[in-house]
Order: structure tokens, then C-alpha cells, then sequence
């Protein structure tokens, strides 16, 4: 019965009881947020193909000739207003 004499815990806990597990939590949810982030758990990070990625694709698959890919690249790297 000495446990409950000890003059350390003479008042309970207080808030150290909720402020811990509180603490683990929100740990193990930012580890969580980076592994996902990182494409961790064996999973495909979504990949948005641009336009640019799409006309190179176009041209290497012989469906454009150098004329259109150049004509169109142009378009492509023009500066947007």
C-alpha cells in the first residue's frame, strides 16, 4: 500500500494522463502522413500526365511527325497570361 502513500502522485495524474496518449497519437499520425507521402506501403503515387508529356509520348509513338511536335511544343512553352 505504499504505492498510494507516494508523495509524487498525492493528487492523481491531472492533466499528464490525457497529455501523453495525446502525444503517442499524434506521433504515430505524422509518421503515418510521411510513409503515405513517400508512396510508402507498396502503393503507386498518382502520376498527372501533362501535356507535354503527352506530345512527347505522341512523337515517340510515330503519331506526330517533327513539324506537328515542333509546332505544338511552341504552343506549349509559350508564356500563360
Amino acid at each position: 500500500m505504499t504505492f498510494f502513500a507516494d508523495p509524487y502522485w498525492h493528487d492523481g495524474p491531472h492533466w499528464w494522463f490525457v497529455f501523453f496518449p495525446l502525444v503517442w497519437i499524434a506521433g504515430l499520425l505524422v509518421v503515418f502522413w510521411i510513409i503515405r507521402r513517400t508512396g510508402g506501403f507498396g502503393g503507386r503515387r498518382h502520376h498527372v500526365e501533362t501535356g507535354i508529356d503527352v506530345l512527347e509520348r505522341r512523337f515517340a509513338a510515330g503519331e506526330i511527325d517533327a513539324d506537328e511536335y515542333r509546332r505544338r511544343r511552341a504552343v506549349l512553352d509559350e508564356p500563360r497570361t
